[in-house]
């Protein structure tokens, strides 16, 4: 006997991190949007942490892959396979069982790519696929009553993209987009400790570095003894090719995201300039909603207020507001709530 279509399912298709959340289960996923596959088979080897464990240090039968780069789909194919592992995983295999698909999307991706993502729903055997924008989901993940008739702002600082947008009776207003996030700044980290170290290091490391040393403003980030923090980065020495570790300061991290928060600056004042001027005058007293993984770097949100002059406070929920705010959306069935293609 065929089971019932019933279940609702949303999905934050994150260029760092994938989430999936199950009605009635709550959110069953939250690992690396990364995926490792046999080359000779074309099989999923792995998907998420273990995926992740394996960056850097496979051998040629094996390919490790991130299907979003910079907040853009590099291979609708791999996400398809993605989701098919990850709901096996998740005992969902039977995706006969789901009735409503709601995938949280960049806001700065195209017309076609809007469309493949709803078409990779479809293909799943799920005719009711739907996508939102995830700067909207945030918001509602995050508690912001983004259908009053007042103006919102949120920046998504995730791993692909830094999005801006502006909120008001339920829509999104104004949005613009840069494609500088975590995944940048850990680029930008591997660039500079290969310039001033002279070591090559990998993804994994100057993730890892930047996580123990990041900051924007404010203090440095001190050791449990209240000394300088600092973190050892094992490469290969560019001169020897010989392996090296060389000592890394919480204040070179810092000349690192300053230089990459400079253009995230600039897009900041761009779109309050746009905003329309009742909804500006709104932000005076509702602020700016910082959401996604890098909006947790110390600093950021003085940072933000020193620019913009107005109220900036943290998601309770940076991690998983998009993926709260499609929970909630997928409640709302008597809304007609999600975007058009």
């Amino acid at each position: 006997m065929k089971e019932k279509a019933n279940l609702s399912v949303g999905v934050d298709l994150g260029t760092s991190n994938l989430l999936i959340y199950v009605e009635g289960q709550g959110t069953l996923f939250n690992e690396p949007s990364i995926i490792a596959i046999d080359k000779a088979t074309g099989t999923v080897v792995s998907v998420g942490h273990e995926a992740a464990k394996l960056d850097g240090k496979t051998h040629s039968k094996v390919e490790v892959a991130r299907p979003l780069q910079g907040g853009v789909i590099s291979d609708i194919q791999l996400i398809k396979e993605i989701l098919l592992f990850t709901m096996d995983k998740i005992f969902l295999s039977n995706l006969a069982s789901i009735n409503k698909l709601l995938i949280g999307i960049p806001s700065d991706i195209t017309h076609t790519e809007k469309e493949a993502i709803i078409e990779l729903g479809r293909g799943l055997g799920i005719q009711n696929t739907e996508i939102e924008e995830e700067i909207k989901a945030g918001a509602l993940g995050s508690g912001v009553d983004i259908f009053a008739p007042m103006g919102h702002m949120v920046i998504d600082i995730g791993g692909g993209t830094t999005d801006f947008g502006i909120l008001s009776l339920g829509e999104v207003v104004l949005s613009k987009s840069i494609k500088i996030a975590g995944d940048f700044f850990d680029r930008q980290i591997i660039d500079y400790v290969k310039t001033v170290h002279r070591l090559e290091i990998g993804n994994q490391t100057a993730e890892r570095i930047k996580i123990e040393l990041a900051s924007l403003t404010g203090p440095l980030p001190v050791d449990e003894d209240d000394n300088p923090a600092v973190s050892e980065a094992m490469g290969r020495d560019l001169v020897t090719g010989l392996p090296r570790q060389v000592t890394v300061k919480a204040e070179e991290v810092r000349e690192v995201l300053l230089s990459c928060f400079d253009p995230i600056k600039s897009v900041l004042l761009a779109t309050l300039e746009e905003t329309p001027p009742e909804l500006a005058g709104d932000l005076v007293d509702s602020g700016i909603l910082l959401t996604g993984g890098c909006s947790q770097i110390p600093g950021v949100k003085e940072y933000f207020n020193e620019i913009a002059q107005i109220p900036v406070y943290q998601s309770e929920v940076p991690i998983t507001a998009v993926i709260d705010g499609c929970k909630k959306m997928l409640k709302m069935t008597n809304r007609h709530f999600y975007s058009e293609v």
